[in-house]
C-alpha cells in the first residue's frame, strides 16, 4: 500500500518520502484513493513523483515494474492545522487512466474502517508493538521495488495525546525518507487483550492504522576538538523516537477534501 516519493527542485536538488493509499468512504458508497504523505515532503519541489508498483490487468504485483504518476505540490491539500504535518491527493483519476491505457499499477489501501478511533485505542494497552513501511533514506528492494519494513513500540500511550496534540511517539529507528510512512498496530494471534481474555483459534483481528510517520526527536551532540578555536560546533543526533500523526487527523482531512 506503500508509495515511494520523489521530488526535484528548480534547482535540482533531490528529495525522497513515503505515501500510501488511503480509500476513504464516501456518501454514495464508494471510496476516494488518496495518497496521503508529509506536507514537508512535498513543500518546496518543483516535481512530485509518486512511484507504484506496476500490475497486471487481473490485479496481480510484478515485481520490479513501476508504474509513475508525476504532479506539482499544489495538487496536494495539506491540513489546514499549519502545525499537522498531513497532506494527500486524489489519485483515482490517474489510476483509473492507466488501468484504461492496459498498464494498471498494484497497490492496497488503507480503508476508513481500519483507521484507529479513541475507542479501538481503549481495547488495547496504552504502550503496543508497532509497525511501520516505508523507505528510510529512500532505501527500498531496487530490484523488487517492495519498501522496507520496520517494526517498534509506541514511546507514548496510544489513547492519550502527546503534548496537547494529536500525536504520539514510537520508539524506533525513523530516519528521513521514513516521513510519510503509515504505521499499524498488527494485533497478535492468540494474545490476551487488556482485560486479560484470550481466544483459542479464532479469526484473527485485522491490523489497525495508527497513524503517518512525521519526524523524529533529535539532540544536540558537540564536537571535540584538539584546538583552542572560539565556539564548540554541533551536530545533530537522533534519538530514535518518532513523532507520528494520529489516523484521527488523516481521516479528518480526507472527509474535509471529499466534502468541499
Amino acid at each position: 500500500m506503500t508509495v515511494r516519493i520523489t521530488t526535484s527542485t528548480a534547482d535540482g536538488r533531490a528529495g525522497s518520502g513515503t505515501g500510501f493509499v488511503l480509500a476513504e468512504d464516501l456518501p454514495d458508497g464508494g471510496a476516494a484513493l488518496l495518497v496521503v504523505t508529509n506536507k514537508h515532503v512535498v513543500e518546496g519541489a518543483e516535481l512530485v513523483t509518486m512511484h507504484f508498483l506496476a500490475g497486471t490487468l487481473d490485479g496481480q504485483p510484478i515485481l520490479g515494474q513501476e508504474r509513475a504518476i508525476s504532479t506539482t505540490p499544489a495538487q496536494f491539500v495539506g491540513h489546514p492545522d499549519p502545525e499537522i504535518d498531513i497532506a494527500m491527493i486524489g489519485v483515482g483519476r490517474a489510476l483509473e487512466e492507466l488501468a484504461n491505457d492496459g498498464t494498471p499499477a498494484f497497490f492496497r489501501s488503507v480503508a476508513t474502517g481500519m483507521c484507529a478511533t479513541q475507542q479501538t485505542l481503549e481495547d488495547f494497552e496504552p504502550i503496543e508493538p508497532v509497525t511501520f513501511i516505508g523507505y528510510p533514506n529512500g532505501l527500498y528492494d531496487s530490484v523488487s521495488l517492495l519498501p522496507i519494513v520496520r517494526q517498534g513500540h509506541a514511546a507514548t500511550a496510544l489513547n492519550v495525546d502527546y503534548e496537547g496534540k494529536p500525536t504520539f511517539l514510537i520508539d524506533t529507528s525513523v530516519f528521513p525518507g521514513s516521513s510519510g510512512s503509515p504505521v499499524f498496530l498488527v494485533p497478535r494471534p492468540s494474545a490476551p487483550d487488556k482485560r486479560g481474555n484470550i481466544v483459542i483459534g479464532g479469526a484473527p483481528r485485522p491490523p489497525v492504522f495508527l497513524g503517518v510517520v512525521a519526524a523524529v526527536h533529535q539532540r544536540q551532540v558537540p564536537v571535540l576538538q584538539t584546538d583552542a578555536g572560539g565556539g564548540v560546533p554541533f551536530v545533530y543526533d537522533l534519538i530514535d523516537l518518532g513523532i507520528v500523526y494520529k489516523a484521527s487527523e488523516v481521516h479528518a482531512l480526507a472527509t474535509q477534501m471529499i466534502r468541499s
